[in-house]
């Protein structure tokens, strides 16, 4: 495969990096996470979806519970150094029917899973207790061969030393993307990020060994009143958000109230709801980034 330059930004060899982050709990990172990465997916684009966050839900969504995951490697072994990146990533699937045999799912093209567990709850303590893990992430950028387009991180609710280790390799080229749901208090989160940024920013100025220079480029506002949700807070959420953010607005993403389902279901939305609102703005936002149908 031809790998486009766009995804190898200053000839670097690993892919771009999106990362899903917000100190905010239910932000709907993971849906936009998942969402994007599937749908580049499905439209010709390889990717890898890292679950970093202890409550799994991205893994849980591409099709790997607790119960799947028994004798996996996880993102943990990847803190640890004791695997690599194609021994931990799962293809990424999603549930069709009962069970756990491999009829039970069907698997989506293009796109691996780095499934998390809930000991990554102790990602932070790892690395406090063993400088040498703060590389982990690093290590795995410098040795990586692949031809995937984009990493997707999603991220907890935090801003630790685990999201530290990660933030300080991206460069400006990357992108911090919070996704916050349409309402005033998650978009007020939003300040307290670029605090954090600017902090990496500032603790890696002049070092030449990682580039240190996340940037939030992208932000993406779900939940977004639709003809018969017209919920004033999302209204004033909006223009909040237009008035302090447009230069890196997404298009909108709508709300709907079965967007719920893909936990329960297993299964993310482009693929769950192809029709629904959300996944035919999640769509829009990926042509908005330049990701056209290869398949066609």
């Amino acid at each position: 495969m031809t790998i486009d330059r766009r995804f190898r930004p200053r000839g670097r060899n690993w892919p771009l990096i999106w990362a899903y982050l917000i100190e905010c709990g239910g932000s709907s990172k993971t849906t936009s996470a998942t969402s994007m990465a599937v749908t580049a997916a499905l439209r010709g684009y390889p990717g890898v979806v890292f679950d970093l966050d202890s409550n799994m839900s991205s893994s849980l969504i591409l099709g790997y519970d607790e119960t799947a995951l028994k004798g996996k490697k996880t993102a943990l072994d990847l803190l640890y150094g004791n695997s690599t990146l194609d021994e931990v990533a799962l293809p990424a699937r999603y549930r069709i029917d009962d069970g756990y045999d491999d009829d039970a799912f069907a698997h989506i093209p293009n796109l691996r899973v780095v499934p998390s567990s809930p000991a990554m709850a102790s990602a932070d303590t790892a690395i406090a207790e063993d400088a040498d893990r703060n590389d982990w992430f690093a290590e795995i950028l410098r040795s990586y061969q692949g031809d995937d387009t984009v990493f997707y991180l999603d991220f907890p609710a935090s801003y630790g030393k685990m999201p530290y280790s990660v933030l300080r390799m991206l460069d400006e080229e990357d992108a911090v993307i919070p996704s916050i749901k349409a309402d005033p208090k998650d978009v007020k989160m939003v300040t307290r990020l670029l605090d954090e940024l600017e902090r990496v920013r500032d603790k890696n100025r002049g070092r030449r060994s990682v580039p240190g220079r996340p940037t939030l480029n992208h932000m993406l506002l779900t939940g977004t009143p639709t003809p018969t949700y017209k919920e004033a807070a999302a209204r004033r959420a909006a223009e909040l958000v237009e008035a302090k953010y447009a230069s890196v607005l997404l298009p909108y993403v709508r709300y709907s109230a079965d967007a719920k389902k893909l936990y329960e279901d297993e299964c993310p939305l482009p693929i769950l709801l192809p029709n629904s609102a959300p996944s035919v703005d999640y769509r829009k936002v990926m042509t908005h980034l330049g990701f056209v149908d290869l398949t066609a």
